[in-house]
C-alpha cells in the first residue's frame, strides 16, 4: 500500500508557501476571469 507522504506528482501546483512570485498563477486567473466577465457585462449593458 502506497502512504500518501511517499507519493510524487509531476503535476504543477497553482500555490506554493514557498514561491516568491505569491501564487501568480492563481491571481493571473482571478485577474482574467474578472476581466471576461466585466467584457461580457459591458456588452450585455450597451447592448
Amino acid at each position: 500500500m502506497i502512504e500518501p507522504e511517499h507519493v510524487a506528482s509531476d503535476l504543477p501546483e497553482l500555490d506554493h508557501t514557498d514561491d516568491p512570485r505569491g501564487g501568480a498563477a492563481a491571481w493571473a486567473l482571478l485577474t482574467t476571469g474578472a476581466v471576461v466577465i466585466g467584457s461580457i457585462s459591458a456588452m450585455v449593458w450597451v447592448w
